[in-house]
C-alpha cells in the first residue's frame, strides 16, 4: 500500500516500517511544551499526488542495556532514523533498557513511577515528585495513514489509581496538558481505574473532557498487570474539510475499538510525524499519583503503513 508523505530531513529516504527490539517510555500528557521538529532544514514538500517510493526497511537500531541518558537514545529504541524533538522531552533518568529473554525482541524499556509521583503539572502544583518519561520521536518520513504497535507490561499488582498516559502517534505541534493546537494532534493511549483502556486524543478545534483531551472508547479493553499486552493503533487522517479521519485499536491482534468521523486537520500540510512516547500518572493533580514505587515495561515497537 502506498501512502502520501513528505520528507522531513534531507537524507536518503527510509521506509516507515521500523522495528524496535525494545519499547520506550515517555510521558507527555501534562507537559505544555510543544513538539518542534528537528532543526534540519526540510526540502520542499512533494506534490500532493506524489506517492511514497518503495524502499528497503531501515536497519534496526542497536541500543545496549543500561540507563537511557539522552533523548536520541530513547528515540533510537523506537526505530533507526527516528529523531527526538529539541523540546518537550523529560524524565530520561527514570528509564532504562533491560535485557530480558521474555520480552519481545529480547529487550525492554522500563519506566519508573516513584511513590507520590504524577505528571509534571501535578508536581509543580504540589512540589511533589515527577514520574514517567516523555519523548517526541520524529519519523524519517511523515505519513497520512500509519499503524503503531508495541507491547506493554504493567508490573504484577500494578495499582492503576485514576489513570495515566501511554504512547501514541502525533502530528504537527501535537497537543497535551490542556493546550489544544490548531496545527497539531495526538492520539496517546490511557489506562484508567482498574486498567480500563482508551484513546486519549487532542484534536484541533476541540476542548475535550474538562478542557483536556477527548476520551475515546473508554473501557473497550482492559490492561492486565503482570503480562505482556500487544497494543496497536492505526490513524487515518481526514481529507481537509471533511470529518472522515479515523482511529482503530487492536489488542493482541483483535480489533476492540474504532471511531471513524474524526477531524485531525484543516490543511493537507499536516501529517502524522512521529511517536509521542508519553507515560505518567495523571491527570493534573496529586489525586492521580502513584501510591507506591511502580514500573511499566515497553518492548517491540513497530510503525508501518498497513493495518495489522
Amino acid at each position: 500500500m502506498r501512502y502520501r508523505c513528505r520528507r522531513t530531513i534531507s537524507r536518503p529516504r527510509w521506509a516507515l516500517a521500523a522495528t524496535l527490539a525494545v519499547g520506550l517510555g515517555l510521558v507527555a500528557g501534562c507537559s505544555s511544551e510543544p513538539a518542534p521538529k528537528p532543526t534540519v532544514p526540510p526540502p520542499s514538500p512533494p506534490a500532493a499526488d506524489q506517492p511514497a517510493p518503495e524502499t528497503p526497511p531501515a536497519p534496526q537500531a542497536q541500543v545496549p542495556p543500561g540507563p537511557v541518558r539522552t533523548a536520541d537514545t530513547l528515540a533510537a529504541f523506537l526505530g533507526a532514523g527516528f529523531k527526538p524533538a529539541e523540546k518537550g522531552n523529560w524524565g530520561l533518568e527514570r528509564s532504562q533498557v533491560v535485557a530480558d529473554p521474555s520480552a519481545p525482541g529480547g529487550r525492554l524499556l522500563r519506566v519508573s513511577f516513584p511513590k507520590g509521583s504524577a505528571s509534571p503539572q501535578a508536581a509543580r502544583k504540589s512540589h511533589g515528585p515527577e514520574g514517567g518519561t516523555q519523548v517526541y520521536a520524529h519519523f524519517p518520513q511523515s505519513g497520512d495513514a500509519l499503524t503503531l504497535t508495541y507491547n506493554v507490561r504493567f508490573q504484577p499488582g500494578f495499582q492503576f489509581v485514576k489513570g495515566g498516559k501511554l504512547p501514541g502517534l502525533f502530528g504537527g505541534s501535537a497537543g497535551s496538558g490542556g493546550e489544544h493546537k490548531d496545527d497539531g494532534f495526538s492520539t496517546r493511549f490511557m489506562w484508567r481505574t482498574n486498567g480500563a483502556g482508551e484513546v486519549y486524543a487532542y484534536l484541533p478545534g476541540t476542548k475535550g473532557d474538562n478542557g483536556y483531551g477527548d476520551s475515546l472508547g473508554r473501557g473497550s479493553w482492559t490492561f492486565q498487570p503482570g503480562k505482556w499486552t500487544k497494543i496497536t493503533q492505526r490513524v487515518q487522517l481526514n481529507t481537509p474539510g471533511q470529518k472522515n479521519g479515523s482511529v482503530t485499536v487492536w489488542l493482541d491482534g483483535k480489533q476492540v475499538f474504532q471511531k471513524a468521523d474524526l477531524d485531525y486537520r484543516s490543511s493537507g500540510g499536516l501529517h502524522i510525524d512521529g511517536v509521542f512516547f508519553s507515560t505518567f500518572f495523571g491527570g493534573s493533580d496529586v489525586s492521580w499519583a502513584s501510591p507506591v514505587n511502580q514500573t511499566i515495561d515497553f518492548a517491540g515497537f513497530t510503525v508501518g503503513n498497513t493495518a495489522p
